[in-house]
């Protein structure tokens, strides 16, 4: 998988050619392409003003797009209430149907891991003075594909976003009053960390400090949030090849300069060097595009039942996003950004998505737990020796002074949904993580249970006895009522909160509190949840 640095300095690259282009904006076999992000939904980062002033640029955005071979059939970009930006369908979209094409040349685009590496556009070369630096940052290795040097752009440039409501933005002590969450609060801070030195590294190797911060923080926020990404690297389908080779056989075999098999050879290798070249040593490599696809980026997601699907057109060298359910005229079209957590969500995109089937809630490490309270609710204390054998099993979880500094996930990316410290996971699925119930079997044991499972913490990860499974529910159902009474406000004092905020259009709540409170809402729900599954 890709380190975050590797998106954070593709998006600079775009940010840096964009500023030296003095652009306005400153801030099948069909291959399924992963949305990462666009423009928001529920509570979204962006303002109903800015959603207006956006939207005046959208008209300039639809007539580049035309004027570029972009197609559209049934949809069009509309403002969606409390939520900027999609798309929305102009009539009944039957399911299948071909809803966006967008040819590749019109996008921006990154492939990593490439062998040739390095900053090859004419455009980076003259900005950089330390090559070598600059080469060593991963997502640069193929920038030639990116050309901001001319202004074919700027509408679509200029139809994004000048600003995200992300927790990166916020204050230290707004992120640790609003979000009442000490897992999000740490990420974020590791976040801020190893954005800062890939900022100092890329300013590095240019020939002057011509990004500023807060320049650099958009571009990576605009690159992280619309990128979609996808394992093909290769070339587009290319028939002129294939007619060339067929006509090179033809005149072999036809002046009698070899036999005809000897000519059918030499076409299979052809064939097979192809694909060699677009699907092996891509996949051999690791190699894996993203792709800034303008008009297609402003699909919103939706975790469950998305209604239409992006992906790339080998064949005719495009993108697409085509409709996989049928929708009736006046819907948003939805997309899904893949399996992402609120916690990544607001913290990449700006967003909070209701009753969302992957948000997670990450408590602190079992180390940091107050056993005494928990012996007190088993009505007993803890046998001694046990809490160092959890710890050699390392199911005990890291002390905060030797959390990492950059943690890597699916996409590698920095992000709260990461678990550095080991911390004790709940789903809103499942709940409590097993493992975590395993550790406690063992941690309540009994002498005797203790015996019996061999004095080896792996032989608790089924039931030992039912007096035993009950004490450990006990011991778990505590600390989470802990962590929650622990809160400074209550759920319901929360949705009601929210609620008063909707009511009222004069409310003092502003957005980045409107928010929190949204994304604290759900996190108590978790925990509220996996409370209740204990019982």
């Amino acid at each position: 998988m890709l380190k975050v640095k590797q998106l954070i300095e593709v998006s600079t690259l775009w940010l840096a050619l964009s500023l030296r282009a003095s652009m306005a904006f400153m801030p099948s076999e069909r291959l399924s392409i992963r949305t990462l992000k666009q423009d928001g939904f529920a509570l979204s980062a962006a303002s109903a003003t800015t959603s207006s002033s956006r939207q005046k640029r959208v008209a300039r955005l639809t007539e580049w797009g035309a004027s570029n071979e972009v197609k559209t059939g049934g949809v069009a970009i509309q403002s969606i209430p409390d939520s900027g930006l999609g798309l929305v369908s102009t009539q009944e979209v039957p399911s299948g149907s071909l809803l966006v094409t967008v040819p590749a040349s019109v996008t921006l685009s990154v492939t990593s891991g490439s062998l040739l590496g390095g900053p090859d556009d004419i455009s980076v070369e003259g900005m950089c003075t330390d090559r070598r630096t600059f080469r060593e940052l991963p997502w640069l290795n193929n920038v030639s594909s990116i050309k901001l040097e001319t202004s074919d752009l700027k509408p679509w440039l200029e139809s994004l976003p000048n600003t995200f409501d992300t927790p990166i933005r916020w204050e230290k002590s707004q992120r640790d009053d609003l979000l009442q969450y000490q897992h999000m609060s740490e990420s974020v801070d590791r976040q801020k960390t190893a954005w800062t030195n890939y900022f100092d590294k890329l300013n590095s190797a240019l020939d002057k400090d011509i990004i500023s911060w807060d320049q650099f923080l958009l571009g990576c926020e605009l690159a992280r949030s619309r990128a979609f990404s996808g394992g093909y690297t290769g070339s587009p389908f290319n028939p002129l090849i294939y007619a060339f080779t067929l006509l090179l056989v033809t005149v072999y075999a036809g002046l009698g300069l070899g036999t005809l098999e000897q000519a059918a050879n030499g076409a299979a290798l052809v064939f097979c060097a192809s694909v060699l070249r677009d699907f092996v040593v891509p996949k051999l490599f690791k190699t894996k595009k993203y792709v800034i696809c303008p008009i297609i980026d402003m699909a919103n997601h939706r975790s469950v039942g998305p209604t239409a699907n992006v992906a790339y057109e080998f064949f005719t060298d495009a993108y697409s996003l085509s409709a996989t359910v049928q929708s009736p005229k006046d819907t948003e079209i939805f997309i899904s950004y893949g399996e992402r957590s609120n916690d990544q969500l607001l913290q990449y995109y700006g967003f909070v998505e209701p009753d969302n089937p992957y948000d997670l809630y990450v408590m602190p490490p079992i180390r940091e737990w107050d056993i005494a309270s928990l012996e007190v609710a088993c009505g007993r204390p803890f046998a001694s020796g046990r809490l160092e054998k959890l710890d050699r099993a390392g199911l005990l979880g890291k002390p905060i002074s030797a959390a990492l500094t950059e943690e890597e996930e699916d996409d590698g990316e920095i992000s709260s949904s990461g678990n550095p410290r080991g911390g004790v996971v709940l789903t809103r699925a499942a709940g409590i993580d097993p493992a975590v119930i395993q550790a406690l079997r063992a941690l309540v044991s009994t002498d005797e249970e203790w015996e019996a499972a061999g004095e080896a913490v792996g032989n608790f990860a089924a039931m030992v006895s039912t007096e035993n499974e009950q004490r450990a529910r006990l011991a778990a159902r505590t600390a989470l009522e802990q962590e929650l009474q622990a809160k400074p406000t209550t759920l319901e004092e929360d949705q009601e909160l929210l609620k008063r905020s909707i009511a009222s259009r004069s409310s003092s709540m502003d957005d980045t509190e409107r928010l929190a409170v949204q994304f604290r809402i759900e996190k108590k729900k978790i925990l509220q949840s996996s409370i209740n599954m204990l019982k």
